[in-house]
């Protein structure tokens, strides 16, 4: 079965922070513990942020106060949402090359902040023929229910699409469902491994 459709991850990705990580860019923001940061980001408060809970303001609150730290120094958060997060261009050209030849979909776990800033700031709308964020649809990578999402409104079947993300449990979960996948650890090998599989299932 040939492959119709790319669907790529954001964050860690194509969406890069200037320290190497959001919890490392955060944490020298505030000049805080790291291993705090980091239980705070990969938490459940986060998971109910990104499915629509909780706003991006309510998560740098519950940031701020598991750190015991003042709210006033939410200023901080503003400045590192503004200055340390870029897009890779190069890849978002990438995948614009690849959307001339395939559906292309963007899944991002993500709170109420995303689409101002993919539309405004970054401009990586209009490599995506779909662009789903869970706090808008209330599912969360990997529940199977918004990686089906996706497949319906690409129009294509699991086997037809190709998964790329940075986290071992969005691809397993994409894996699970029939998907073939790209576990991204750095640019040039995830774009080495989407054009094996491209080539064997063309």
């Amino acid at each position: 079965m040939s492959i119709k459709a790319q669907i790529w991850d954001l964050e860690g990705v194509l969406l890069l922070a200037k320290d190497g990580s959001v919890p490392v860019s955060v944490a020298k923001r505030l000049n805080a513990p790291l291993d705090e940061v980091h239980a705070v980001f990969h938490g459940e408060f986060n998971d109910r942020a990104d499915i629509g809970e909780f706003s991006q303001i309510d998560f740098w609150h519950h940031l701020l106060d598991t750190l015991r730290r003042p709210r006033s120094e939410i200023y901080h958060l503003h400045d590192f949402i503004n200055n340390d997060l870029y897009v890779d261009q190069h890849l978002l050209n990438v995948v614009r090359q690849y959307s001339t030849a395939y559906k292309t979909a963007m899944i991002s776990n993500y709170t109420d902040v995303l689409r101002p800033l993919l539309e405004s700031r970054w401009h990586v709308d209009d490599a995506f023929d779909e662009i789903i964020i869970s706090w808008e649809v209330k599912l969360i990578k990997p529940q199977p229910e918004i990686f089906n999402l996706a497949l319906d409104r690409l129009g294509c079947q699991a086997q037809e699409a190709v998964f790329i993300d940075d986290r071992l449990r969005n691809i397993q979960g994409a894996q699970q469902m029939g998907m073939h996948v790209v576990h991204f650890k750095d640019k040039e090998q995830a774009l080495a491994d989407l054009e094996k599989i491209l080539a064997r299932h063309a």
